[in-house]
């Protein structure tokens, strides 16, 4: 039986439309977007939010997470308007990592974790800026191990300072994975040299890495200026000021990605041993911030509110712009003839109700 969805406004991963009706097949297509007049049933209708640095969240800790942990992950992600998601792990040593590689991969297989969309290796080629990573499992990159990475990685953070970068990311690109840059304050020639080898994007703007002064560039205000580049961005209030987050979308608003970087604080018997949450977001017992605990939704509706940052922008940074650069061109768009993963958002951007590819 088919379903029947009106909107006052419309946001099909691109454009903001006006009121709009909308007929999903009993098997979630999307039959027909047309114009409305009239009541509506929702304020505003988008695609379903696509967060690409997934950590974990309350127990749940993406690294060494069971096909069930995922699900509940899933489920809890799916309630606060997050339809698709690449669980990410970080710099451990190369034999830990391969095994919660495997691990996931076998998850992904299974199919059974329906917004688990991909991986997100972050580490552990990194460089001078670790942040929360364990400075001792830092090392030059391992083409040989990332030759062997698993199928479902689909984006990879390494630092341009790094030894060997160069062929990591020309190997890591002709598998079709998305390289990254971050936790890194390169040289100018050592960013340009991996941009031109195909990186594509940073890892949390401004975090991790050599940042902006007006006698002293870093690896931000490079990627803010280059228009090859993409920008993931925390937007909890935490990881970036309201100013630093508005000046980064008044440069770059059509490269912004959006991202939680949200992580695990507890264990199912009790808090995360070295990590609590202080003043806001999950940190290391030296107050280093080791993620968020914001949802996407809520990081949408910050920028909006406190950045000036218009609707359109903003829903783009959390849809389209995130499911391009990891190569889902299946999601982060509503278009008529596609399975249908959407959002119906209230006047305040709140999550209303999700859909994703079959309507409930």
């Amino acid at each position: 039986m088919s379903r029947e969805i009106t909107c006052n406004k419309f946001f099909d991963g691109v454009v903001l439309h006006g009121p709009r009706h909308l007929v999903l097949s009993d098997s979630g297509i999307v039959e027909s977007i047309d114009e409305h007049v009239g009541a509506s049933e929702y304020p505003l209708v988008c695609p379903g939010f696509v967060d690409i640095q997934m950590n974990g969240f309350e127990n749940v800790h993406v690294a060494n997470a069971s096909t069930e942990d995922l699900t509940r992950l899933d489920q809890w992600l799916l309630e606060r308007g997050t339809t698709s998601w690449l669980g990410t792990i970080v710099t451990a040593p190369l034999e830990k990592m391969s095994a919660s590689l495997v691990s996931l991969h076998e998850s992904f297989q299974l199919g059974h974790v329906q917004g688990f969309a991909g991986i997100h290796v972050e580490g552990p080629f990194l460089g001078a800026a670790p942040g929360a990573h364990p400075v001792k499992h830092i090392i030059a990159c391992d083409s040989d191990w990332l030759s062997r990475l698993v199928p479902s990685v689909r984006l990879v953070t390494v630092a341009p300072e790094q030894i060997d970068v160069i062929p990591a990311v020309r190997l890591l690109r002709e598998r079709n994975i998305t390289v990254s840059l971050g936790h890194s304050r390169p040289t100018k020639i050592q960013f340009e040299n991996a941009v031109n080898a195909g990186a594509t994007m940073v890892t949390h703007l401004f975090n991790g890495m050599s940042g902006v002064h007006h006698r002293d560039s870093g690896l931000a205000m490079w990627a803010l200026n280059d228009e090859r580049v993409s920008c993931g961005l925390i937007a909890d209030g935490v990881h970036v000021h309201a100013d630093a987050m508005a000046l980064a979308f008044r440069a770059a608003g059509a490269r912004i990605c959006l991202v939680s970087d949200s992580v695990s604080w507890e264990t199912s018997s009790g808090p995360r041993p070295g990590v609590e949450i202080r003043n806001g977001a999950p940190r290391l017992l030296d107050d280093t911030l080791a993620g968020s605990c914001t949802p996407l939704v809520e990081c949408v509706q910050r920028v909006v509110r406190e950045c000036g940052v218009s609707l359109e922008s903003a829903l783009a940074s959390a849809t389209s712009i995130p499911a391009d650069l990891v190569g889902l061109s299946e999601i982060g768009r509503i278009r008529r003839g596609q399975m249908a993963d959407l959002l119906a958002l209230d006047t305040d951007l709140s999550v209303l109700k999700a859909w994703r590819r079959l309507p409930s």
